[in-house]
């Protein structure tokens, strides 16, 4: 059977070969000794601030640690990984146009990019990844040979077309790709004439800065894209549709920084914004960043989770009840979120169930989480007896957890 090392291992791998001591790293990273012994040992599940934090103080990307991408050799190589080739070369085409054939009209892309949004709110990203690199190349394209309010239009279908191009990358583990996405995103939405298409590329770049621990220029670049929204304006229903997202972003940012205040004055804000717009649930539109109360919720659990306090995550999540139609991307990691406070809180079968929901939602983004294969080994670890639904989760993820 593959024995892949865990994150803790390879932690561990990391730290001994900068002949560093458990107490050095632990006092560099900023972590609790015992924490990180137990992490090492596997007797702890990482947490994505651990893990970000003892990267940076051993100097490497974080997906060196993670291990991601996952699955990508072997008879369980996953198809995606046979895609990502030609996006990344799609993704070279942006201050120069492609060579490809005369691009199709404005409203032929547009019906393409809404395609493409809701096939990201679905998490299906096998399907995006094989129609996305032709379509930023033939978008670029058009770009390239417009001018004026047609190439604003065509700059805003690139930027969403970008945005599910970084759901795909990130989601699927190519940091390097997703952070190529997001400067790409930052330049499409500079072009695009429309200030919430830069809130987007705004909300999206802090991906990378969470994922590297950078949570305070994070903060302080939502704060600055909070104070350029016009929420008085004409379109003062459609800013405040993309505050309430930046706000709940805000709240991780604090959360895994290690300030609960900070993340609930941010969740506080997004309750209020939530309760002014009636209270409905949004998928976010052509501005693809969903909001309601549901997600304010959503976040609630999540900002628990990010700091540390499993009971207070469980306790939010019993009795809410997500719509049907909330995005499964939104949807599944809320239950990959919840497992992990569950495992916690000594809920072992509360938290095998949340898994499986999260599979059921959204398969391919499920499987290629960290924190999914963190809570599947301590699972593994902790079940003493024959567990048959827990076997066949085993074996759908890999037998290298």
């Amino acid at each position: 059977m593959d024995r892949t090392p865990s994150i803790g291992g390879r932690i561990a791998d990391a730290r001994k070969g900068r002949g560093m001591t458990q107490r050095s790293l632990a006092h560099r990273a900023h972590v609790s000794l015992s924490l990180l012994r137990k992490v090492e040992q596997g007797a702890r599940d990482a947490t994505p601030a651990l893990v970000a934090a003892t990267a940076k103080a051993l100097g490497v990307d974080v997906t060196a640690l993670t291990g991601q991408p996952y699955d990508q050799d072997g008879r369980r190589r996953d198809r995606i990984h046979a895609l990502v080739p030609q996006l990344r070369q799609a993704l070279t085409y942006w201050d120069l146009p492609p060579d490809s054939p005369s691009p199709r009209t404005w409203q032929q892309l547009h019906t393409e990019a809404e395609r493409v949004a809701t096939l990201r709110r679905a998490a299906q990203h096998t399907m995006l990844a094989e129609m996305l690199p032709g379509l930023l190349m033939e978008t670029t394209a058009a770009v390239h040979a417009a001018d004026g309010r047609s190439r604003e239009r065509l700059f805003r279908i690139l930027t969403v077309l970008l945005f599910a191009a970084h759901s795909v990358t990130y989601k699927t583990g190519y940091e390097d790709l997703s952070t190529v996405v997001e400067d790409r995103m930052s330049w499409s939405a500079q072009n695009s004439g429309d200030p919430f298409m830069g809130a987007l590329a705004a909300w999206a770049r802090t991906t990378s800065m969470l994922q590297a621990g950078s949570y305070g220029i994070g903060l302080r670049l939502l704060d600055r894209v909070q104070d350029e929204l016009n929420l008085d304006g004409p379109a003062g229903a459609t800013a405040l549709r993309i505050s309430g997202p930046l706000h709940l972003r805000s709240a991780i940012l604090a959360a895994r920084s290690g300030n609960p205040d900070a993340s609930g004055s941010h969740l506080k804000e997004a309750r209020k914004i939530a309760s002014h717009l009636d209270d409905a649930d949004q998928d976010g539109g052509w501005h693809q960043l969903s909001f309601g109360p549901a997600n304010v919720g959503i976040h609630e659990v999540a900002a628990n989770v990010e700091l540390g306090d499993g009971e207070a995550a469980v306790a939010r999540a019993t009795g809410l009840r997500l719509p049907r139609d909330l995005p499964q991307i939104r949807a599944a990691q809320h239950y990959v979120d919840l497992s992990r406070a569950q495992l916690w809180s000594g809920n072992r079968d509360g938290a095998l169930r949340s898994l499986y929901t999260a599979r059921q939602l959204a398969p391919q983004q499920t499987r290629h989480l960290p924190t999914t294969r963190e809570v599947v080994r301590m699972l593994v670890r902790l079940h003493h007896r024959s567990n048959e639904p827990l076997a066949k989760l085993v074996s759908w993820i890999g037998p290298e957890v």
